[in-house]
C-alpha cells in the first residue's frame, strides 16, 4: 500500500467513482455524500449528508463522523461539493491526513477577487469579469456566477429584474464556442496531463441553464492551443502548489483559449480514464499528494473513445422497485428515492469508436432509462397520494 495508508473517507456531493477507484487500489473505503446510492453502499461504507447551496453540512458531517466512525481512516480525500468550505477542511484536516490541496487554495478560489487576480498576474486568459451589475440592455451577453459552486449550479444568465447580492457572487461575459477540460495530476510543482476533454452543458430551468451534463473524454486539440493550456497548467500548479488530480476548464472562442474554471480536487472525468490503471487513479492522487508524481502516464487507447452523461429528471419522480439496471448505468439511486424536477437521476457510462458513437448511444440510454423509470414512477405517485 503506497505510503502505508490503507483506508480513505471520501466527501463529495457524490462519491461513487472516486470510491470505486481507490477500492481498486486496495484502500477500505468510508463515503460521506449526498446520494448514497446503490453503487456506493455496495461497495463502500455509506453514510448520506444534506447537500445544499454551500456543499456539504459539516455540522452533519463531524456529528456523524464521531458517533458512527470513530476510528479515524487514514486519510481524507474531498471531491466536488467542498468549494465554499475551506474552513471547515481547515478543521478536518487537524484530525485527518488530508489529500488534497490546501485549504488556503481552496479560500482563493472561493474569493472571485482573489482569484481574477492570480489569473491576470500570470496572464492566463479568461472572460471579461465584473462585479457590478452590467447594463439590462446587453443582460443577455452575462451570466452571474456563484464562487464555490460545482456542477453550474451557481450558473445563470444575467436578469436585470433578479436582484443578486453578495461578495460570492461576479458577473462574466458569455463566450459562444467548445467547452472543455484538461485533467492532470501535480505533485505541488510539475504536473502530467491525464487527458482532455469535451463538456456537456444542460439545463433543468432557468435556475440551471448551464448544468454539467457529463463529457466526451480522448480528445484532441490542436497542437498551438494545447501548448497554451499546458502553459496555464503549469503556471497554475508552481504558484498555487497544486497536488493530486485536477482539471480547468475553458472554452474555445473564435479560436482563442479562456479559461473558465479550476477544480482543484478529482473531477468526474477522471471516470473516462479509469480503464487505463488496474489499480485506479485514485491510488495515483493519493501518492502525488503525497509527493510522488508518475513519471509515465498510461498511453491513451485512441481506438475507443470513453463518455458520460448525467439524467435529469424532466419532472417529479419516486423510484420503484424492482428495476432491472442495465450495466451502463452508474449512481443508481435506492428504492423510494423522491427526486425533484431538474435534480439528478442517476449516470450513464459507455464507450465506442468515435465521439460521435459515443454521444449517440448515451442518448439513446437517457432515453431509455427515462421511459423505464417514468410509468412506474407515475404510478407510484399516484398510489402515495391517494394513501
Amino acid at each position: 500500500m503506497s505510503h502505508e495508508l490503507s483506508s480513505l473517507l471520501i466527501l463529495a456531493t457524490s462519491g461513487r467513482s472516486m470510491a470505486e477507484s481507490a477500492r481498486r487500489g486496495g484502500y477500505s473505503v468510508t463515503v460521506f455524500d449526498a446520494f448514497c446510492d446503490q453503487d456506493t453502499q455496495a461497495m463502500a461504507a455509506c453514510c448520506r449528508v444534506g447537500f445544499g447551496v454551500d456543499g456539504l453540512d459539516p455540522s452533519v458531517v463531524l456529528s456523524t463522523l464521531e458517533s458512527q466512525f470513530p476510528e479515524c481512516p487514514d486519510g481524507l480525500v474531498y471531491g466536488a461539493g467542498l468549494e465554499g468550505s475551506s474552513s471547515f477542511l481547515s478543521r478536518l484536516s487537524e484530525q485527518y491526513t488530508l489529500l488534497g490541496n490546501d485549504p488556503a487554495v481552496v479560500r482563493i478560489l472561493a474569493e472571485p477577487t482573489s482569484f481574477f487576480e492570480l489569473l491576470d498576474r500570470y496572464q492566463i486568459p479568461h472572460p471579461e469579469v465584473r462585479f457590478d451589475s452590467p447594463d439590462a440592455s446587453i443582460a443577455k451577453q452575462w451570466l452571474v456566477k456563484r464562487a464555490g459552486s460545482c456542477g453550474g449550479m451557481g450558473v445563470m444568465f444575467f436578469n436585470p429584474m433578479r436582484s443578486v447580492k453578495g461578495s460570492e457572487y461576479y458577473f462574466q461575459r458569455y463566450l459562444h464556442g467548445s467547452v472543455m477540460s484538461a485533467l492532470f495530476i501535480a505533485d505541488g510543482t510539475r504536473h502530467h496531463t491525464i487527458g482532455y476533454n469535451d463538456l456537456k452543458m444542460t439545463s433543468s430551468d432557468e435556475l440551471g441553464p448551464l448544468l454539467y451534463g457529463g463529457a466526451i473524454g480522448q480528445a484532441s486539440l490542436e497542437h498551438t492551443l494545447r501548448s497554451r493550456v499546458e502553459d496555464c497548467i503549469e503556471k497554475l500548479v508552481i504558484n498555487l502548489g497544486l497536488r493530486g488530480v485536477n482539471s480547468l476548464d475553458f472554452i474555445l472562442s473564435g479560436g482563442e483559449l479562456f479559461v473558465i474554471d479550476l477544480n482543484i480536487r478529482p473531477t468526474a472525468t477522471l471516470e473516462l480514464y479509469e480503464h487505463q490503471l488496474t489499480d485506479g487513479w485514485m491510488k495515483r492522487h493519493v501518492e502525488a499528494c503525497l509527493g510522488s508524481l508518475p513519471e509515465v502516464l498510461p498511453i491513451v487507447n485512441a481506438a475507443r473513445v470513453y463518455g458520460h452523461q448525467i439524467v435529469y429528471a424532466p419532472s417529479a419522480l419516486v423510484i420503484p422497485a424492482g428495476i432491472a439496471w442495465p450495466e451502463w448505468v452508474k449512481d443508481r439511486p435506492v428504492t423510494d428515492t423522491r427526486i425533484a424536477r431538474g435534480e439528478p437521476v442517476c449516470s450513464l457510462l459507455t464507450q465506442d469508436k468515435s465521439a460521435d458513437a459515443v454521444e449517440r448511444r448515451l442518448q439513446q440510454y437517457q432515453n431509455e432509462i427515462l421511459s423505464m423509470i417514468s410509468l412506474s414512477s407515475r404510478r407510484l405517485l399516484q398510489e402515495k397520494n391517494i394513501a
